[in-house]
């Protein structure tokens, strides 16, 4: 099986893909990424020229491919649509994943609680305290509410629509769950970011991939290779985090 991977920064994910046997395509736009090594093949690219990412995944006769952060998984899942790759987001689902203002807007419309946001247009300030995101193409800038209070972050598993919590029970994870229905997240990783306050538990991002942290908690605290399920969504497969603990005979199955 041959996997383009976007984005050399992270080894991780590389190194497991390595370990299953997967010859792996690596995309950086750094020469010096560490990933690189642990790679079959490199291409030093931006990662956003999607004309040239549509050339390699036909030269590289690529099964899969698979964003390591929310712009590149955008990325890896309209390639993938275009040229009928399995990818567990929809172009669409992805889109909302990659797009702060996109997802809130999202999330509002099904009535999901978060934090205090605001689209902020011209010299126009913000009447809470946040962080202010850069300018976009039509003026305007997402003010979002800074962080305060205790947080918890619900990381999880969804097969077929079937939401899996991995780390994250109780009530933060059933918001997750319905944060990640409502941006029509019915495969794959997801780590959603929940704050608890006064008003209480709001939503404050989500997105479809999982951070180193995350990552080695669930391989200490459960045993799971959560870079093994990432694979796997990547290659279209439906396996629960039980099939792909460490140590299981079905672990290296890709």
């Amino acid at each position: 099986m041959r996997l383009l991977v976007l984005g050399a920064l992270e080894t991780g994910l590389l190194a497991a893909a390595r370990a299953r046997g997967l010859f792996v395509i690596a995309v950086d736009p750094d020469a010096s990424a560490p990933g690189f090594r642990l790679a079959q093949r490199r291409a030093i690219l931006p990662l956003d020229d999607e004309p040239a990412l549509e050339r390699l995944v036909e030269a590289g006769h690529v099964d899969g491919v698979l964003g390591t952060d929310s712009p590149t998984t955008a990325v890896a899942a309209r390639i993938a649509a275009r040229f009928g790759l399995p990818h567990p987001l929809s172009p669409e689902a992805a889109v909302l994943v990659s797009s702060r203002l996109r997802q809130r807007t999202k999330l509002a419309e099904a009535c999901i609680p978060q934090t205090r946001w605001a689209v902020l247009r011209g010299d126009a300030e913000a009447t809470f305290p946040c962080v202010v995101g850069p300018l976009d193409r039509k003026g305007r800038r997402l003010a979002e509410e800074a962080r305060a209070g205790a947080e918890v972050t619900v990381t999880a598993i969804s097969r077929a629509g079937a939401f899996e919590p991995l780390l994250g029970s109780g009530a933060p994870a059933e918001l997750a769950r319905r944060a990640a229905q409502a941006l029509g997240i019915r495969d794959g990783l997801t780590s959603t970011r929940l704050r608890l306050g006064v008003d209480g538990l709001r939503v404050a991002s989500l997105r479809a991939h999982v951070s180193a942290r995350e990552t080695e908690l669930c391989r200490l605290l459960l045993g799971v290779d959560v870079h093994g399920l990432a694979l796997d969504a990547a290659f279209g497969l439906s396996r629960s985090a039980e099939d792909v603990r460490f140590g299981s005979a079905d672990a290296q199955v890709a």
